[in-house]
């Protein structure tokens, strides 16, 4: 599945550098009171970068919440699992009391 939206990714962007560099029509951008003539390939050059671009970026706030979201977790999971092994550690603690203390009495009711 990854490897076919690669190939796609890599088709559509073969497509958009066809379409736009074959037609090499001129258009006039105004900025403020000046007046610029640059080709439609470059013009849309630019704006699929700068959307790559934000696309990016909009991705890696997700990674990056994701990633600290599964630290949060894995602290969790650490604190859960060591507070289980405590306990578990406290019940065979107290069984090992108590087969002592049978062993006391019976020794204590044999005399």
């Amino acid at each position: 599945m990854k490897s076919l939206g690669l190939f796609l990714a890599f088709i559509i962007t073969a497509a958009f550098v066809y379409l736009f560099g074959y037609n090499n029509s001129l258009i006039g951008i105004n900025i403020g009171d000046t007046h610029y003539t640059i080709y439609l390939f470059v013009y849309s050059s630019f704006a699929f970068v700068f959307g790559v671009a934000v696309g990016a970026l909009l991705m890696l706030r997700g990674i990056f919440d994701a990633s600290d979201n599964y630290k949060k977790l894995k602290r969790q999971y650490e604190k859960t699992s060591i507070g289980a092994d405590d306990s578990d550690l406290r019940v065979k603690t107290l069984e090992n009391k108590i087969q002592t203390l049978e062993e006391a009495l019976k020794k204590a009711l044999e005399k």
